[in-house]
């Protein structure tokens, strides 16, 4: 488990944004808190993340907290708020990375870490423009002109884009899209066979049907939901002993590989099942468990965050089985409007089973609209780590495969 260092333990640090136009309102006030500073408003951020203007169950109080312990350094969390000390309500919320070595070199950027495939920060609905300028106020008063903000990983069709698009061409600031692609995802209210029989290539609906019947000449094929705090438990475990099992394991990067990740995972299924925002769903042949996926929920947004199959019936396809199976319950869960397959890679099998996809890109902000010229230097040092960074994964891989290769060969 980390615990956060006195230094990453700040005093709370404030700064006033005065909406602009529109009604006379309360400005709103931006503190900067620590780890345990935040937790302290727990109540108030369960609020915001439930009814914001873009959900994302990353930022769930019962999924950030946990990940801030256990895997990452702790972020920086700015609380946005409205009203006075008497009477106020939380109306965003954004965690900063904790800066490394590069600070002012790089631009900030939010927090992120390999669990969270998602950057979008907190607004509240009825007051997102207003708590989005407090964050760029809270920015250039403490980074300075010149400073740039990364929000990665963010929707580009989403609230928070649009938003910060339209208030960089309001105050003349700098705006850059780095690393932009497309993600599956999945529309709500569409009939589920419908759906699978158009977005599914007809060869691979008569693979699939017959995997399907292989395997229930094997025994009984079940798909199964668990959503009861209990039933998620003992599901989750199913979970984490086929990730264990797989490729992740071999790879040293599945959950129970470290004692950290083992109790982020139990902790994260725990306490977002006691709040409803956590399903198991499973492909089960005699009781036994063939693949598991886990989904999360947060508004009216589900997100496909893991999946793990048993390698001993890949043959049959057992993972992509049960994310067909797993289309058609949430498409027939009214409540459910879109679900982010939080792929993060150029090739996910999620792809072949639906056909919609989101555009997704880490957006660049300049904080102000002075000294133009600094934000352009700070961008050209930001393309130029991305790059290295790309060709070193490239290197990485090279040598991957070259190792597995030789290894086959000497037999």
């Amino acid at each position: 488990m980390r615990e956060p260092s006195p230094s990453q333990e700040s005093a709370p640090t404030s700064v006033i944004s005065e909406p602009q136009g529109g009604e006379p309102r309360t400005p709103l006030t931006v503190e900067c808190l620590g780890l345990s500073q935040a937790e302290v408003y727990i109540d108030a951020w369960r609020k915001l993340a439930e009814t914001c203007a873009e959900p994302n169950v990353f930022l769930d109080p019962d999924f950030a907290l946990p990940a801030a312990r256990y895997l990452t350094k702790a972020p920086r969390f700015l609380f946005v708020w409205d009203g006075n000390d008497e009477k106020r309500g939380l109306v965003g919320l954004c965690p900063l990375a904790h800066p490394g070595p590069g600070e002012g070199f790089f631009p900030e950027r939010l927090w992120t870490h390999n669990q969270a495939p998602l950057g979008t920060p907190l607004l509240d609905a009825g007051h997102a423009k207003d708590a989005l300028d407090a964050i760029f106020a809270w920015c250039l008063k403490h980074f300075g002109t010149g400073a740039g903000l990364i929000f990665p990983m963010l929707p580009q069709e989403g609230v928070v884009a649009g938003l910060l698009r339209k208030g960089a061409a309001a105050e003349g600031r700098e705006i850059l899209t780095l690393d932009a692609g497309k993600r599956a995802c999945l529309s709500g209210g569409q009939e589920p066979q419908q759906y699978l029989d158009a977005s599914i290539h007809s060869n691979r609906r008569r693979k699939l049907k017959r995997a399907r019947k292989l395997l229930e000449a094997r025994g009984i094929l079940t798909f199964q939901v668990a959503t009861a705090p209990e039933d998620v438990r003992a599901a989750t475990e199913s979970f984490l002993d086929l990730e264990a099992k797989g490729w992740k394991g071999r790879r040293g990067t599945a959950f129970l590989k470290s004692t950290e990740g083992a109790a982020f995972a139990r902790e994260v299924a725990t306490k977002l099942a006691a709040g409803g925002k956590y399903m198991v769903v499973s492909l089960t042949l005699n009781a036994q468990a063939l693949a598991v996926g886990l989904v999360l929920k947060s508004g009216n947004r589900a997100f496909w965050w893991k999946i793990a199959y048993d390698e001993v019936f890949a043959h049959y396809s057992p993972g992509v089985l049960l994310a067909s199976e797993g289309t058609r319950f949430l498409l027939s869960d009214a409540t459910i409007a879109l679900t982010d397959s939080c792929t993060q890679g150029a090739y996910s099998m999620i792809e072949h089973i639906w056909s919609e996809r989101m555009g997704i890109a880490d957006v660049l902000a300049a904080v102000g609209a002075a000294h133009p010229e600094k934000f352009d230097v700070l961008a050209r040092r930001e393309r130029l780590r991305r790059t290295l960074r790309s060709r070193l994964k490239a290197v990485v891989l090279w040598l991957r495969q070259w190792k597995r290769g030789r290894a086959h060969a000497q037999g």
